[in-house]
């Protein structure tokens, strides 16, 4: 049993780094589907390419839970496809912002689910209620968004402002966005966003909100809910329930 989470991400098959990150994002993608998020055209996952000028997504009109290896296209940080003729949905443009002005992020993704439009409507981000949702403490911002990246320049502005050096932006009136260090830290953490957003909303509803008192316990929840300890347990689970699922897509 491989130890640590590097080994583990390997152990999916390929030690060719390009291989490996696209079988990453496959898994990736097919496990948002799973909780279904991202189906049809309502979510992105994109992973920063070898070499860090590029990165890799999938084309427009594939559901998150369609997606296959040959399904993974390279592109320019314009939403150019660089090996092939498919056509990728341009207002990924803002992952291409993204990871242009923040080398640390190597994977981003986006969904709309019911949850977090929902927590967005409100004007609200996760709050630290509890020990799960304490992974976006202070990680988290609020920004109005309307889909136009691509045709409105300036908004990548207000985006990337808002985001700064946080990993998180809940999208007013347009869902989640999530970044992170590898392909499963950004999954695992956007499937988090919509558990944690639906608990909040109940919460909200029956009465008001109650935050944890301790910053310490605060702080020691976000990091160990974003350790690789943390994040594997989730994504080594959730790869077994897809070949288990799907063996038509997972060996």
């Amino acid at each position: 049993m491989p130890d640590s989470a590097v080994e583990r991400r390997a152990a999916i098959g390929h030690n060719d780094p390009a291989t490996r990150i696209k079988t990453e994002m496959m898994y990736g993608y097919h496990m948002l589907g799973r909780h279904g998020l991202g189906l049809g055209l309502l979510g992105h996952l994109t992973a920063r390419a070898p070499g860090g000028n590029t990165f890799y997504s999938y084309p427009l009109g594939v559901s998150f839970d369609e997606v296959t290896l040959d399904d993974i296209y390279e592109c320019d940080y314009h939403c150019n496809v660089l090996d092939g003729d498919a056509k990728i949905n341009p207002t990924m443009r803002i992952h291409g912002i993204v990871y242009e002005h923040r080398p640390d992020v190597m994977a981003i993704s986006h969904h709309h689910g019911d949850y977090c439009i929902a927590l967005g409507a409100v004007g609200e981000v996760i709050r630290p209620y509890e020990r799960t949702a304490c992974r976006f403490y202070d990680d988290m911002a609020l920004v109005q968004d309307y889909d136009n990246v691509h045709r409105v320049p300036e908004q990548g502005e207000v985006m990337m402002k808002a985001l700064g050096k946080k990993m998180s932006l809940m999208l007013q009136h347009h869902g989640v966005l999530v970044a992170g260090r590898n392909v499963a830290h950004t999954v695992v953490s956007i499937m988090e966003a919509e558990r944690s957003a639906r608990v909040q909303l109940m919460a909200m509803a029956a009465g008001t909100l109650k935050l944890m008192d301790s910053k310490e316990e605060i702080e020691g929840a976000h990091q160990f809910n974003n350790s690789d300890q943390a994040v594997m347990g989730i994504w080594d689970y959730e790869c077994r329930c897809l070949k288990r699922e799907k063996p038509e897509y997972f060996a």
